[in-house]
């Protein structure tokens, strides 16, 4: 399903801060942040962040994601901290930033692919905890590897492998909480009533909260036309099929949408020392609709898959 159609040739380029990949007919489609970008003057600089992605955008342009909305600055688009960490008895939240218990931060670039069928990058995050003012720790090492690979005129599919160690010689362990992991914050313009979820299990926006899936669907108007992104989990992931948190209607008064395949949701992860743990997840970005029954063939493609 993944087969390239001879349309494109994608294309990679630093600017600004931003890595930017994009295709032969120069449609922009992802802009992975490596900078450092600071929230809106006047709010408290502990709000910035690197290493995530947005814009996530369709072959049409539209753009699926937000950044630092004023309810939530410390959403990013798509990007995946973990927001009960336990190290040496002690709980920090990487999520929350706002509450200076610790951050992720981008420190280089593993491999930057532009040529063949794929293209993306590997980067490597710092996940950083602050155990008292003026000091900080690395506990946790990850290499976040990002591909896209082309559908069709209307489709492409974005895969995103997480590859997390322990600094040092203690256990971390990822506490249960309701949320934490791989987090989408979707375009203002998706509400109650011009956006909808569903998942694998046949849920929707009202009950899928908490709901273990194989996946989960977002869609909704975008400039009066119809996008969104289809969420993928491996099954080779922790807690498989994983649990998800969804807001539920009328969260901030309209219907803002967030999404989140949360392995942590219902149980600790513990990560020992000296070994290596491993997160896969594909997206598919399209235009238009997506069926559920197109939806399960994308996922059975992708469990099918080598990782």
């Amino acid at each position: 399903m993944l087969t390239a159609t001879g349309l494109f040739a994608q294309q990679v380029k630093k600017e600004d801060g931003t890595l930017k990949l994009m295709d032969k007919q120069g449609h922009y489609l992802l802009g992975y942040q490596y900078q450092e970008v600071y929230p809106p003057a006047g709010v408290d600089s502990a709000f910035r962040r690197a290493g995530f992605i947005h814009p996530l955008n369709t072959l049409s342009g539209k753009t699926l994601t937000r950044i630092q909305p004023p309810d939530h600055y410390h959403h990013f688009g798509l990007w995946n901290p973990w927001t009960r960490m336990q190290y040496k008895g002690k709980v920090y939240d990487l999520w929350n930033l706002g509450d200076k218990q610790g951050t992720v931060r981008f420190v280089r670039f593993n491999t930057i692919k532009d040529a063949g069928k794929t293209t993306g990058f590997s980067a490597k995050h710092a996940h950083i905890i602050f155990p008292e003012p003026g000091k900080e720790q690395q506990v946790l090492d990850e290499d976040w590897e990002v591909n896209i690979t082309p559908i069709d005129d209307k489709r492409y599919a974005c895969t995103i492998n997480s590859t997390l160690s322990v600094v040092g010689n203690d256990t971390v362990t990822l506490k249960e909480y309701r949320y934490g992991g791989l987090g989408f914050r979707a375009n203002e313009q998706w509400t109650d009533k011009s956006s909808k979820i569903l998942t694998a299990s046949g849920k929707d926006r009202k009950n899928a909260d908490g709901s273990l899936e194989r996946w989960v669907m977002a869609e909704g108007a975008i400039d009066g036309t119809n996008a969104g992104v289809l969420f993928l989990s491996y099954p080779a992931n922790y807690n498989h099929p994983e649990p998800i948190r969804v807001w539920p209607p009328g969260t901030n008064g309209k219907g803002d949408v967030f999404v989140n395949f949360a392995p942590t949701k219902n149980k600790d992860w513990v990560l020992l020392p000296h070994k290596k743990y491993k997160l896969h997840y594909r997206l598919i970005v399209f235009d238009g609709t997506l069926t559920a029954l197109e939806a399960e063939k994308y996922w059975k493609d992708f469990a099918k898959s080598a990782q």
